[in-house]
């Protein structure tokens, strides 16, 4: 069975038993449809959204839908024991089996301008080839690619990524292989893959190629609603020991990057993430005075210490030169 029936099944397993198969991750119905539908159907996924909506989240959920896999011990290229053909695995006497949880079935690759090709693809490692010879195939060492063979692949702002290096994506997910020259190896990579890009507008953000973006699916991703806000803090938000925090306080922090998201005067939203910082610092407030609930008082003063550092004032804002005025009117309104 390859990665995409045994994902299919994961999923209409969970679904036959009226379980939620992305459990943990927040967003419309119609999203968590599609992105169900997407990995049925054997695609590879790119989420598009702002930082802190759970792409990342997403991605792992979905690796942690998959059964525990049999591999070949001390394999780089993760080979099945029944077809054991990589340059590691051919002329072993002995194949040991190892067992690894569906968990630890997903491979991340942060993207960046600096990223190059040899990083996806693998290198020569040059101790090896002085001693083996620079054609022997040991002396190739796999990139995260040949790693992610029979796993989930998540490659996290795809869009960062240099076109050249995106382009070595392109082989990989229309035939399966990588073709590694000079050292006639070409190995198999049975993987799914889910990358995430941001808006355009974020800094660092390129254009993916029109040849490697008609290889996946494009779905976005936008804001959880208020009382999804408040399931993310409950479900993800640290808590501090002896400090209780409140329904109606939780729904407050939430209220208060509700507002702000709403306001034309900022150049990106604040994320998910600008709810949990203020959600665990009023607890840290509140541990500091010596108090064992959060109050109002405490989640106001946490808001205005996150929302100073993380707000993005446009420049053409008439509260630019003074942030404090536009953090007052949020915590204010809210």
């Amino acid at each position: 069975m390859d990665l995409r029936e045994e994902l299919r099944s994961a999923i209409l397993n969970k679904v036959k038993k009226g379980e939620d198969p992305l459990e943990g991750f927040f967003a419309p119905p119609e999203t968590c449809e599609a992105i169900l539908a997407v990995l049925i159907a054997g695609r590879h996924l790119l989420l598009e959204g702002s930082p802190g909506v759970g792409k990342t989240t997403a991605a792992r959920i979905i690796a942690r839908l998959l059964p525990p896999m049999k591999v070949v011990e001390d394999c780089r290229y993760i080979c099945h024991p029944d077809d054991p053909n990589c340059p590691d695995c051919r002329g072993r006497k002995e194949i040991k089996i190892k067992n690894v949880p569906g968990r630890e079935r997903f491979i991340r690759v942060q993207g960046s301008p600096e990223m190059m090709p040899e990083d996806l693809i693998g290198d020569v490692d040059p101790v090896l080839a002085m001693r083996l010879g620079i054609h022997d195939p040991k002396a190739f060492t796999p990139g995260k690619i040949q790693k992610a063979h029979r796993k989930i692949l998540f490659i996290d702002e795809l869009n960062r990524v240099p076109q050249r290096t995106q382009n070595t994506l392109v082989q990989v997910l229309e035939e399966g292989v990588t073709t590694i020259a000079g050292f006639d190896i070409e190995a198999r990579v049975d993987t799914v893959v889910v990358a995430t890009e941001n808006p355009e507008e974020y800094a660092g953000a390129e254009r993916i190629s029109e040849t490697l973006s008609d290889r996946f699916e494009q779905l976005k991703i936008g804001f959880p609603t208020p009382e999804q806000e408040v399931e993310i803090l409950q479900m993800y938000g640290k808590r501090l020991k002896d400090v209780e925090v409140s329904q109606k306080m939780m729904e407050k922090v939430v209220n208060i990057t509700h507002y702000a998201r709403s306001l034309p005067d900022l150049d990106r939203p604040p994320s998910v993430r600008t709810s949990l910082s203020i959600y665990e610092q009023s607890q840290a407030q509140a541990k500091l005075k010596g108090k064992n609930t959060v109050k109002e008082e405490e989640v106001e003063k946490a808001a205005k210490r996150v929302l100073k550092g993380r707000l993005s004032i446009s420049g053409e804002s008439k509260y630019y030169e003074d942030p404090d005025l536009i953090i007052e009117k949020i915590i204010e309104k809210a």
